[in-house]
């Protein structure tokens, strides 16, 4: 069943619903789904087929949109219509963090290396703490065979870039000790839109090595070392018609994350003490980035280089049969630098001497946070459960020194604050969950979510087609969030539906600054918290299972609204209809399994305001769309461990959009090849 970890866009990795799924990011240990509070969808790409790259295994879930800043191969998560930046991920329930982007955390991780995907919805902050606003996005990392040696691996083709993946993965256990390591490389051309269309400038490469080395002393104590590397080189542009952005052309040579972390884990110390772990992680993330807009002669050149520092420790206690206790301590430290070199005529107006070009840096900045929580499990009746939490966050922002500050002195709009920034903050929760039968589950929830500004809308001034400026007197975003579902998997009916309504303050956007008549075509933006913005609606997934024809539907139904304080719009870019709804058959021929999943993917009209400047563009917008899909596949062999793919997404080549910067890929093929040892 290896072609799940395979082809790109062409076919959904399956997500999962059953009395036995087991889950850790809804509550920081494991248990059903069913069990859960919160809204949640998990993703096994280990049955069909998958993507090569984490974000568009995720594409069809429900309130789940992808962003693109136009960069191939790194769309970002958006959930329940928050910005990607209030999107939190993790891997394996540690986070990925980049502060100098207004695109949100780049899912830079190995799809071909993934067990399953949790996707937490709505504001979970008691959890993970500071950006989970939208949500969470958790990458369970492949685990070990039982045998002591296994392997897969795999080849696929994909005619959206005109390009191949590549994988393999080994695994094993032998006594104590077990093993799991892989690689990728993916090398994907240019993409192709409707009438074979082909959009200069957009291809990428990437690759990525993956280790995890456990060793078990005995039943109660675990040692595990994680290494992560992973590297992108991406040429970006973009497909809009707006008379700068169109002519935006950019090349990452290089983005880099690499990852070494180490954890134990000791069970059942005692009566009452089911588990102790403590983690640390050292994480970098560098990323070198040169663009280039002919329209206003904009040239930037950047290097940033981000190194987190982390580490968590957990307890989880088993008080009697009524409670169940997990309270740990989170901590981590993000180190920021930054090289940069910007040339523009426009730049003239603000520098000495009418210079057109600037080489600076910004050293030496830090953001450091500091977290305790605690989530008691509450079993009121056999039936009926109570989760509640609470969490205490401590962030602290140092500005470091930037080489701007003497050349942008007395500029128009610049006043060189860099006070320092710190918060803290409380934030709770509180969910039931009623097990009105055994495989189905009632849900109530409250959950709170809170967002520190990051280093670069506090402190930093870009150049992105624009100067943008930071602004350190900004305050932390908070949310609350109210739900309401119902979770069943019966022998043929499955089912999850959910009522939902999130109200957030002091909303960060940026915005147009004010500037003299001599200067009022200067593009000048900076950061500030609007009045609010505000979510509700509905998601459904539901399937039958008729034996050998399997229909489904996966809907949401939702409203956003930003309020800025002196305007007000709906028209936030989020479509109030979504979804995906086909019908699979599977079924086998002389001994040999094959599938056909004919389905199609929806959206409605949707437009996006340009509220006193919170987009750089004018009024957006995007209409609605419907693509049809097909794919099949086959698996051959004694034991059926040879697969094979095909598919054809959009077959009718629909012309389509949905994000500001680029188009989506027209009609393509894709086909595939993989095997287990």
């Amino acid at each position: 069943m290896l072609l799940a970890a395979m082809l790109p866009t062409a076919a959904m990795a399956e997500q999962v619903l059953t009395v036995d799924t087991i889950v850790v990011t809804g509550s920081r240990s494991t248990g059903d789904l069913l069990s859960q509070a919160a809204s949640m969808s998990v993703v096994k790409p280990d049955l069909n087929v998958s993507a090569d790259n984490v974000a568009d295994l995720l594409k069809d879930i429900g309130s789940v949109n992808l962003s693109s800043d136009g960069t191939p191969g790194v769309k970002r998560v958006s959930i329940r219509g928050e910005n990607a930046s209030r999107t939190l991920i993790l891997v394996d329930g540690e986070r990925i963090d980049d502060y100098k982007n207004k695109s949100g955390a780049p899912l830079l991780v190995n799809p071909f290396f993934i067990d399953q995907i949790e996707v937490l919805k709505g504001p979970s902050s008691v959890l993970y703490g500071s950006d989970a606003m939208g949500g969470i996005v958790n990458v369970i990392s492949k685990q070990a065979s039982d045998r002591p040696f296994a392997a897969e691996g795999g080849i696929a083709y994909v005619g959206s870039g005109n390009g191949f993946s590549e994988f393999v993965n080994v695994s094993g256990t032998q006594g104590g000790f077990r093993y799991v390591l892989g690689g990728f490389n993916t090398d994907m051309g240019d993409l192709y839109l409707a009438d074979r269309e082909r959009v200069d400038n957009t291809s990428y490469y990437s690759k990525g090595v993956n280790a995890q080395l456990s060793y078990a002393f005995s039943d109660q104590a675990e040692l595990t070392f994680k290494s992560e590397y992973f590297d992108l080189n991406a040429f970006t542009s973009t497909t809009v018609e707006d008379s700068i952005y169109s002519t935006f052309r950019a090349h990452i040579p290089e983005w880099e994350r690499v990852k070494n972390s180490l954890k134990l884990d000791l069970y059942d110390l005692n009566e009452y003490v089911a588990k102790v772990s403590l983690s640390g992680y050292l994480q970098n993330n560098d990323k070198k980035f040169n663009s280039t807009m002919s329209a206003n002669q904009l040239a930037v050149e950047v290097l940033n280089e981000q190194d987190t520092y982390g580490g968590n420790i957990q307890l989880e206690f088993s008080l009697g049969d009524l409670f169940y206790l997990t309270t740990g301590y989170d901590g981590r430290v993000d180190e920021l630098n930054s090289d940069s070199y910007a040339a523009a005529p426009f730049l003239g107006y603000f520098l000495p001497g009418s210079q057109t070009s600037l080489s600076y840096s910004d050293d030496d900045y830090k953001q450091s946070s500091h977290a305790l929580y605690a989530l008691l499990e509450t079993y009121l009746t056999e039936r009926l459960t109570l989760d509640t939490g609470v969490r205490w966050n401590y962030v602290k922002t140092s500005p470091g020194s930037s080489s701007l500050d003497s050349m942008f002195a007395g500029m128009p709009g610049f006043d060189g604050s860099h006070d320092g920034f710190s918060n803290s903050h409380f934030v709770g929760s509180a969910g039931l969950v009623y097990r009105a039968f055994d495989n189905g589950a009632f849900r109530l929830n409250w959950s709170q979510g809170f967002r520190v500004p990051n280093i670069q809308e506090l402190y930093l001034t870009t150049f992105t087609g624009e100067i943008q400026m930071g602004n350190s007197d900004l305050k932390p975003e908070t949310s609350n969030n109210y739900e309401a579902g119902f979770r069943y998997e019966g022998d043929r009916l499955t089912g999850d539906v959910a009522l939902f309504y999130t109200k957030a303050e002091n909303y960060i956007e940026t915005y147009r600054r004010s500037l003299p008549p001599h200067m009022s075509n200067m593009p000048l933006y900076s950061y500030h918290n609007i009045a609010s913005a505000e979510s509700y609606g509905l998601e459904a997934s539901m399937s039958y299972d008729f034996d050998y024809l399997l229909p489904y539907l996966d809907l949401t139904l939702m409203q956003r609204r930003y309020d800025t304080g002196s305007q007000s719009s709906t028209d936030t870019g989020t479509p109030k209809l979504k979804g995906r709804a086909g019908f699979k058959y599977d079924d086998s021929y002389a001994g040999v399994p094959y599938y056909a999943d004919f389905f199609m993917r929806f959206a409605s009209a949707c437009k996006n305001d340009n509220l006193d400047g919170v987009s750089y563009f004018d009024d957006s917008r995007f209409a609605g769309y419907v693509t049809f899909n097909l794919q099949a596949g086959l698996s051959l062999g004694q034991e059926h461990k040879l697969h094979l793919y095909v598919g054809v997404d959009n077959i009718l080549d629909k012309d389509y959009q949905t994000t500001e910067l680029i188009k989506e890929a027209g009609r393509f093929f894709s086909a595939g090849l993989s095997a287990e040892f």
